[in-house]
């Protein structure tokens, strides 16, 4: 454990809590003052779980993570209660023209499986972005059409490890939609493979039910279009794969940005801790510093999962 949190962390780390807490995935957007109720809510929760306050990185991807699963539940709560899919739908999100209900699409007959009516507007939502995606890709006309039918069955087809269908992950209806972007790029691999005829030969990548499907390595269903992945998802997919040291390194650098490489040099405690000699002059500790990062963000590309 590391010592106890600064005070300017602290506040860096509320400031991404709330924005998380307001904005918890793309087209869900809360008031100001309930993200402020939930963050500080969250923070003090989970800094009571600690006896001693965990390293910058663990914390601040712990606070995030609680934030944003907290508010698509209080979203997806009111939600019901007030029979109204566009309740706290950020008004600016034009990707498509309205949520549907997603209780409806998750209720699930125990003979017929998912048959509720609202499937039959789902493809008016889907097929367009869907489309867009697949054209990009070069697959067009009635190929794309089979490629999207596909992916309709793959949101309700249970994976093997799980015994669940994708269709039941998503809390709020605005995570369908990049569910559903993964699963079309992944359809899309497929298509391709078998107009190369690879299908016969040794398969050198991932199938969609090892990614989907594997408890180890779960899919994380990001939205491909807004080009970025938060750092909860980062530490959560990488955490067993970098050391204490290194998870500071990043989240000093790059997520807080509380350091340059010349703070880090001039911090003798810290080149201690990397095991850089005390005599050691600043072109060798920065040469130390900078191979420790990059092997640490080495480390990152080769864990995440796109």
């Amino acid at each position: 454990m590391s010592p106890e949190l600064s005070q300017k962390h602290l506040e860096k780390c509320w400031e991404a809590c709330w924005h998380r807490a307001r904005r918890p995935v793309e087209g869900v957007l809360i008031p100001e003052e309930r993200a402020a109720e939930i963050a500080e809510r969250v923070m003090r929760n989970i800094a009571l779980d600690f006896e001693d306050l965990p390293p910058e990185a663990e914390f601040t991807a712990r606070v995030i993570e609680e934030a944003s699963e907290t508010t698509r539940g209080l979203v997806a709560g009111e939600r019901r209660k007030r029979s109204d899919p566009q309740l706290h739908h950020d008004p600016d999100d034009h990707r498509y023209k309205q949520n549907l209900d997603l209780d409806r699409l998750q209720r699930a007959d125990p003979e017929r499986g998912f048959q509720d009516s609202e499937w039959n507007r789902l493809p008016e939502v889907l097929r367009p972005l869907a489309l867009a995606t697949l054209s990009r890709k070069g697959i067009k006309g009635a190929d794309a059409e089979d490629v999207f039918s596909d992916t309709l069955v793959e949101l309700v087809r249970e994976r093997e490890g799980s015994r669940s269908a994708p269709i039941l992950d998503p809390t709020v209806f605005e995570e369908l939609i990049p569910l559903h972007a993964r699963i079309v790029q992944f359809r899309a691999i497929d298509w391709f493979r078998r107009r190369s005829a690879l299908k016969n030969k040794p398969n050198t990548g991932e199938s969609f039910d090892a990614l989907a499907g594997d408890p180890d390595r779960p899919l994380q269903f990001e939205d491909g279009t807004a080009g970025t992945i938060s750092f909860d998802k980062i530490y959560s997919e990488c955490l067993e794969a970098l050391s204490e040291v290194e998870w500071q390194l990043i989240y000093s650098l790059y997520v807080a940005q509380t350091a340059t490489v010349q703070d880090l040099i001039q911090d003798d405690r810290l080149c201690a801790k990397l095991g850089i000699k005390a005599k050691a002059s600043a072109s060798t500790r920065r040469r130390a510093i900078a191979e420790m990062i990059e092997e640490a963000l080495k480390k990152i590309r080769g864990n995440l999962v796109f």
